[in-house]
């Protein structure tokens, strides 16, 4: 399959997180503590390839306490504003760690839609 090249993230440098396991809020919450102008998160596997691929984030927290994210794709345009539980489920949602009914109903009526063209 050829490899697609994304460009720059929109929060440089990119996070790069590998794990089998869902993602925890005090996790994620740590992550973005320490970047508070922003974060491009890569969540990938465990184990695999050294250059596997894996599923973008692209999170501004709103505040130093890290209760609400602003989500952004890969072009840097706004997505929505969600609280940091709400941005954990997504992750895990997306990236297939764990499945989540708000993430999936989420994904499809607002992400999947804002992003469309009108």
């Amino acid at each position: 399959m050829p490899k697609k090249d994304l460009g720059k993230p929109p929060f440089p440098p990119l996070l790069i997180v590998d794990t089998s396991e869902p993602l925890t809020t005090d996790a994620i919450s740590g992550l973005l503590t320490r970047r508070l102008n922003g974060a491009s998160i890569c969540v990938r596997q465990a184990e695999g390839d050294p250059k596997r691929g894996g599923y973008f984030f692209h999170l501004v927290p709103r505040n130093a306490a890290v209760e609400e994210c602003e989500v952004y794709n890969f072009e840097g345009t706004l997505v929505a504003t969600l609280s940091v539980d709400q941005v954990v489920k997504f992750m895990n949602h997306c990236s297939g760690l764990q499945f989540d009914d708000w993430a999936f109903s989420f994904s499809n009526s607002v992400v999947n839609f804002k992003l469309d063209p009108e």
